[in-house]
């Protein structure tokens, strides 16, 4: 059975605010009501709760009817809820599509700009990447990792040194896995270390990286491993984007 807290915690995740999250679950308790019978049992004043309702109306969790001069709410069933992921993914999708038909506008618009690229290759070349990642990291940097999937044993491995050099460097991290990459969580997470996971069935086989300037893009299988590593500040600041669309969407790991 899950924890109140932990229900608290869920719903706010889902777009709820604080007092959004009280006044639904009371109405779902107490079914269709007049607002003080609502104010009592949400411990919401009256000053607050009409705008939530009125919120939560909008959100599409929550329906109004008049008797008598006199309204009454009531919760609608909570698979609508559902309805305001559904919304966030369309939005997503929607900016991502426009987006990426941007991205080469606006390179387009960068000739002058000098372009350090790099492209390392094999087990040799990996290790190279993760080596001149953890140098180039400094103390209060952040580094970004998107559509962390199934990779090698050696670029797990490798990887994780990133991770295990933030005790010492003391740089702050964040990572969005998708479900095939779920099993590297345990290994990596420490208190510097923000994790999310991607909505179900959403799945990248590249691995995105991002610090500063730099962005890396990396894709292994048993045949070939490949990064290419990108030091252009546009460029970082258009994946740091896409990075923080999926971020908001992403859910939080369970304990």
């Amino acid at each position: 059975m899950i924890e109140q807290d932990s229900l608290y915690s869920i719903l706010q995740d889902a777009g709820f605010t604080k007092g959004e999250v009280k006044v639904y679950l009371s109405l779902l308790r107490i079914g269709e009501s007049k607002v003080g019978h609502i104010i009592k049992n949400s411990d919401i004043s009256r000053s607050k709760v009409y705008d939530i309702l009125d919120r939560l109306i909008r959100k599409g969790v929550v329906s109004k009817i008049e008797k008598n001069n006199v309204l009454f709410y009531q919760a609608l069933s909570p698979h609508t809820i559902m309805n305001i992921i559904k919304e966030k993914e369309r939005q997503l999708k929607e900016e991502e599509t426009k987006l990426q038909k941007v991205i080469p506008r606006l390179i387009s618009l960068l000739p002058e700009q000098k372009f350090n690229i790099k492209v390392y290759e094999g087990v040799d070349g990996f290790k190279a990447v993760i080596e001149r990642i953890i140098n180039e990291l400094r103390k209060g940097d952040s580094f970004d990792a998107m559509g962390i999937s199934k990779t090698t044993e050696v670029m797990n491995r490798y990887a994780l040194k990133i991770y295990q050099a933030q005790k010492e460097k003391k740089f702050k991290a964040r990572s969005v896995f998708d479900e095939s990459g779920m099993y590297k969580i345990k290994e990596r997470r420490n208190n510097l270390h923000q994790i999310k996971i991607l909505p179900m069935g959403w799945h990248t086989p590249a691995l995105f990286t991002m610090y500063g300037d730099t962005v890396g893009i990396h894709l292994g299988n048993d045949e070939r491993i490949i990064s290419i590593m990108i030091n252009n500040k546009d460029i970082a600041e258009s994946f740091g984007t896409t990075f923080e669309l999926l971020w908001k969407i992403s859910n939080k790991i369970k304990d």
